[in-house]
């Protein structure tokens, strides 16, 4: 086998995608997702091979050097298939309706994913990560049972493609009217209890995966219920996993997911939408559980993220590889001699501390993961906590200097707007807990940025910028998110120019996803190329776009008093209702949105000279959804609350407003 550069490029070397690029010299004859492709499949009467992944996964590199890179495979495949490679992050789209197909075939995915289909698109065999024996044979067979029996192939494709047109779909408005939306929140909460690992924190099983939103959710309920037990298990899970493998303990940041339960061993992708997410979510949670910790992760976190993912033109890219030189996590692990090199004298505390052994943790390496507490150190080794504390400081911060000089792992340099999005609102919420002007800064960069190079005039939104080249139809996630992001600037900055943009943003949404016999959006826009159009339903580790864009017309709704988005954004909760009784932990975000709907709207007119410092002070201690802030002269004292349509008495006294918000639970709504 020679070394992939050794070939001559395929077509994939005039695409800007990184994960395209890197299979640009593959001796597979790869086409980009088009006409092209289809156009050849049809005329030459082949099957196509959709080959789907991104460019930081670990598994889509195994592959690609086992079978893509092997010149026997890569002629079996130029033979008898036309071969499309997709980057998953560039069309989510496309992903999903063969991540779909995959699943009925399998009944699980992954990435890479590796999809067969006919000359249409419609497809019939499929799967993710393949041995170079398996793949070579499934190559063969499969070519050989189209060419022999064709029909055989069809009849499946038939089977699969009515599978996928019934997954993740609404075809007609259910009657609002019937729904109890309480008695539906209360079995989604139920229906989540089932799935706690109350030991170690997360949903039972492995792999695990933080999933911030469903902990975002879980926060809101336990505060505003009488329902403490979720409060208890958030916060055991926020500890556990900034105390895990999972977290970057060296540099900052956290890791794509951990393969065990014990959120130990990390798949040692860095994603800026997760990182943008447990920023949000551990500065919320800090408003409640004041823990140093969180607050030190948060501002640890943004600090990698500016450190390795801004662009110059503030925008942030999108991954660092798992990846370097070929060693998966080989930049974030560590022998116990470097740690003596590096350290001398404080390696052992360090080592304890973070649970480095002389022969390794993980495949005769280390992975550091935080072994013990300061108290339980400071017990071991004599020293003071705050003494402990501090060496434990300067040692990371020695270490992440040494590291600065090993071989970095590659970034995705794609700027994605759903993505970017996320990290404003993790900036912005993390701005009004702690009141850390450059955390706002950011996210004003990140957002002037957006506007100036991926939404047109009239609110058109573009996905994606790379390598100065801007690209790419925005989808359904790139309107809510931003959509949402804006409204967040709008609320803590008063600046009327990022409502007006969130209006534009929505209004072409509907233009372009929504419809009229269902109320609901696609998650494409009308003028699709694929074999179906599907509505996003489901929550994953990003949320429903489809249930943002609900709490998105809600929030204009009260901004705005227009009551056509209120009806809407009902209408879509009704319409998943079903989704949401028997979704547990997948439909997280419906089921917040459901919660957002049933607490009443709350009021606080302020009465003195500093209204934002006020509003940031009350933000920074609350997780409440529906707060609306006015400027009031004409109440007696300096704050009045009313919730719902009850006032409470006036005050001077601003923690009052804080308590009577903490003390409501939508129980009593």
């Amino acid at each position: 086998m020679k070394n992939s550069n050794s070939f001559k490029p395929n077509r994939l070397v005039n695409e800007v995608s990184p994960y395209l690029l890197q299979h640009a010299y593959n001796p597979v004859d790869w086409y980009p997702w088009g006409d092209e492709a289809f156009e050849k499949a049809k005329k030459e009467n082949k099957l196509l091979l959709i080959s789907i992944g991104y460019s930081s996964c670990h598994w889509c590199h195994v592959m690609e050097n086992e079978s893509f890179t092997d010149e026997h495979v890569a002629k079996i495949m130029n033979e008898r298939y036309v071969c499309i490679k997709v980057d998953r992050e560039e069309r989510p789209d496309i992903d999903q309706i063969y991540m779909n197909a995959v699943q009925i075939i399998t009944g699980r995915g992954g990435w890479p994913l590796n999809c067969f289909a006919l000359p249409d698109g419609r497809p019939v065999y499929g799967g993710t990560y393949f041995p170079k024996e398996n793949w070579a044979s499934i190559l063969e067979s499969l070519d050989e049972t189209w060419k022999n029996e064709p029909n055989k192939i069809l009849d499946v494709a038939d089977e699969i493609s009515q599978g996928i047109s019934k997954t993740e779909i609404i075809h007609s408005k259910v009657d609002k009217d019937n729904v109890d939306f309480k008695n539906l929140l209360q079995k989604n909460l139920s229906s989540c209890k089932e799935q706690f690992d109350l030991k170690l924190g997360g949903t039972r099983g492995a792999p695990k995966f933080p999933m911030p939103g469903l902990i975002k959710f879980l926060l809101t309920a336990g505060q505003h219920s009488g329902q403490k037990e979720l409060l208890e298990h958030v916060f055991l899970t926020l500890e556990k996993i900034v105390n895990g493998g999972i977290y970057d303990h060296i540099g900052g940041g956290f890791f794509r997911y951990s393969v065990d339960e014990k959120w130990f061993v990390p798949h040692f992708e860095k994603m800026l939408y997760d990182n943008a997410q447990l920023v949000e979510v551990y500065s919320l949670a800090y408003r409640i559980n004041p823990n140093p910790t969180f607050k030190k992760v948060v501002e640890q976190t943004i600090s990698f993220a500016e450190r390795q993912l801004q662009s110059q033109q503030g925008g942030f890219y999108s991954s660092l590889d798992a990846d370097t030189a070929g060693q998966e996590g080989g930049f974030y692990t560590w022998q116990k001699s470097e740690l003596e090199h590096c350290l001398k004298d404080d390696s052992e505390l360090l080592s304890v501390a973070y649970g480095i052994t002389p022969v390794g943790n993980w495949e005769n390496k280390n992975i550091p993961f935080r072994a013990l507490t300061s108290s339980q150190l400071s017990s071991i080794f004599g020293l003071s906590e705050h003494e402990v504390d501090l060496k434990l400081e300067s040692g990371l911060k020695k270490l992440n200097d040494y590291r600065s000089y090993r071989v970095p792992p590659i970034v995705d340099d794609k700027i994605i707007t759903s993505w970017n999005a996320l990290m404003i609102s993790g900036l912005i919420t993390s701005y009004n807990t702690f009141a850390i002007e450059h955390h706002l800064d950011l996210a004003l960069g990140i957002a002037n940025y957006i506007t100036n190079n991926h939404i047109t005039d009239n609110g058109e939104v573009f996905r994606i910028t790379c390598k100065e080249k801007t690209y790419g139809a925005g989808l359904l996630d790139d309107y809510a998110f931003t959509a949402n992001a804006f409204i967040q600037l709008y609320l803590t900055t008063h600046d009327k120019k990022w409502i007006d943009l969130t209006e534009k943003i929505v209004g072409k949404a509907f233009e372009q996803f929504f419809d009229d016999s269902s109320g609901m959006f696609f998650f494409t826009p009308h003028n699709t190329e694929l074999i179906v159009r599907k509505m996003e339903l489901m929550d994953g580790v990003m949320p429903s776009a489809s249930a943002i864009m609900v709490k998105v017309l809600n929030q204009l709704a009260e901004i705005k008093n227009i009551d056509s988005y209120r009806k809407s954004s009902y209408q879509m909760l009704a319409n998943v209702s079903k989704h949401i009784e028997y979704g547990n932990v997948f439909v997280y975000e419906w089921a917040n949105q459901i919660l957002t709907t049933i607490l009443p709207t709350t009021q606080i007119k302020i009465n003195t000279a500093n209204l934002q410092e006020d509003e940031r002070y009350i933000k920074s201690k609350i997780v409440f959804p529906n707060v609306l802030f006015v400027n009031s002269e004409d109440i007696p004292n300096k704050y009045l609350i009313c919730i719902g349509n009850v006032c409470q008495s006036p005050t001077d006294n601003i923690d009052d407003i804080v308590k009577w918000i903490n003390a409501i639970k939508f129980e009593y709504y």
